[in-house]
């Protein structure tokens, strides 16, 4: 029979024994035992708990059972300020759990956290960097300040992540700032601030967010057509017409249809100078597939979309039977207006493919 039982945490805490508590994390046998302790010693706010529950947080045995470490976490959280430093340090902890706890706890202090959760925006490693980001992000508008400030910040990866942050947080506060952004002299923070402002769908930064369509490096201008997709602005469409070609045309896709109909001209435009042009059968093919997908998501009937697309088929039957069936829609008085504007918009290829048609 033991001659000592568990540590009695409540008398403990009525007493208020840091050092008993503290001693009381370190009981094994009920864990019942070392989370009341730890969260008795948040309570108290006493600094000199924190390096034992930072141990405690780091325990193999803790380690085993997350109710351990998130009791270990909250006492952290709750101790505020000096919790900041050594929370910090176990971002890098080689256990998942270690750093999942820590990032909670970091997130739960707020304010105090975030100057040094900027400075890691920029640190070598790459997880350290993104859990840094998705902290601040979760602190939200607490942070804004400091990663407004970082947006000017001599490290270039510093500046990168906090413009990605804050269009994260989704504060129109940082609209100014990031518009500022858009002239820094590293692409990815052009980027960065760029796709932020997409997030953020603030009109007032569609002229900045246009001025950069002609950007010399493909990944801005792409992030600011992308960006004004989202506000549904019409200057995005021509940026975004050559992705239609390219490996992955969804995400040209996705923003044309947010556009709508003025996006559709332009796409059949493009269309048929890719079939003047005379290129390979297959770049045509996947060009009217994205058209036809793009034109039913903007609302016209898929019926119609399809045989729009098929104008400019390589095949000249194929096209002159698609104009036939649309000219007869047309005059069957079955098309809504906005199929009808799709109809006046594509014909001068229904009456090429109808007169090639006849002519053969």
């Amino acid at each position: 029979m033991p001659l000592f039982g568990p540590p009695d945490v409540a008398q403990l805490k009525a007493k208020r024994d840091i050092q008993g508590l503290i001693k009381a994390l370190g009981y094994s046998a009920d864990p019942a035992v070392r989370r009341a302790a730890a969260a008795a010693l948040g309570e108290f706010g006493d600094a000199r708990a924190v390096e034992p529950l930072i141990l405690a947080l780091k325990n193999p045995d803790w380690e085993r059972d997350w109710h351990d470490t998130a009791a270990a976490a909250d006492a952290l959280a709750r101790l505020g300020a000096p919790s900041v430093g050594p929370l910090i340090a176990a971002l890098e902890w080689h256990s998942k759990v270690v750093r999942v706890s820590a990032a909670g706890a970091l997130a739960a202090i707020g304010r105090p956290a975030v100057p040094d959760l900027v400075v890691l925006l920029g640190d070598a490693d790459l997880e350290t960097r993104e859990t840094a980001g998705q902290i601040l992000a979760e602190i939200g508008g607490a942070a804004l300040e400091h990663l407004i400030e970082a947006l000017d910040d001599p490290m270039t990866g510093r500046r990168q992540r906090a413009a990605r942050v804050l269009g994260e947080i989704g504060d129109r506060r940082s609209v100014e700032p990031l518009r500022r952004a858009l002239l820094d002299p590293l692409a990815g923070v052009r980027q960065a601030a760029a796709k932020s402002l997409g997030e953020l769908g603030d009109p007032s930064a569609a002229s900045s967010l246009a001025a950069i369509l002609t950007d010399p490096d493909l990944n801005v201008r792409r992030a600011s057509a992308l960006a004004l997709a989202e506000m549904r602005d019409p200057r995005a469409v021509e940026a975004l017409l050559p992705d239609l070609r390219g490996p992955k045309p969804e995400p040209a896709i996705d923003a044309l249809v947010r556009i709508g109909a003025p996006a559709s001209g332009p796409m059949l435009a493009m269309l048929a100078e890719s079939r003047a042009r005379g290129d390979e059968q297959w770049v045509l093919e996947g060009l009217r597939t994205a058209v036809s997908t793009a034109l039913s998501g903007i609302g016209y009937p898929q019926e119609v979309a399809i045989l729009v697309a098929r104008l400019f088929a390589e095949d000249a039957t194929e096209r002159a039977d698609a104009a036939a069936a649309l000219i007869r829609l047309d005059q069957s008085g079955s098309l809504d207006e906005q199929a009808k504007a799709l109809v006046v918009a594509a014909r001068p290829a229904i009456d090429q493919a109808r007169d090639e048609g006849r002519a053969s």
